[in-house]
């Protein structure tokens, strides 16, 4: 019986500690679609760039600011690496071909306007990008605590 109540209350360390991984995950998500949003406007309103061209420069910068965030801010990664970084853009290059097709349909076939696609696929790809990112970038475990990645 005191066993079941231990691995209860465990249970629920890791669910608290995944949740907030996930709010924090998520606000860094919001900070770095800030910073895509400019980027992409900067590059296609202002500078005349292909939209597509310019989401996959807003998509790189972000994801770029969004590895450090996370690391540091999620994750609670104690040291970034070349690999964890090439990892996490291995991801990210997975999502940047799906959302750039995605976005590619919304604003040529459902005539959506490229910004406000944008913004919808960042929030789509949010809890993908979570899940993709806490199992192949960051790997860590609430029982061993943060690594190295």
């Amino acid at each position: 019986m005191q066993r079941d109540i231990s691995i209860h209350k465990e249970q629920k360390g890791v669910w608290r500690v995944r949740i907030a991984q996930l709010l924090r995950f998520g606000a860094v998500g919001v900070t770095c679609l800030g910073l895509s949003a400019a980027v992409l406007v900067g590059l296609h309103a202002f500078a005349g760039l292909n939209y597509l061209l310019a989401y996959a420069a807003s998509f790189v910068t972000g994801n770029i600011a969004g590895y450090l965030l996370n690391a540091r801010f999620t994750f609670s990664v104690r040291a970034v690496s070349h690999l964890g970084a090439a990892r996490y853009m291995l991801v990210n290059a997975t999502l940047l071909g799906v959302n750039t097709c995605a976005l590619d349909f919304l604003v040529e076939r459902m005539h959506m306007w490229y910004l406000a696609a944008a913004v919808l696929l960042g929030v789509l790809n949010t809890p993908v990008s979570f899940l993709a990112q806490r199992f192949v970038t960051y790997r860590t475990s609430v029982r061993r605590g943060a690594q190295n990645i």
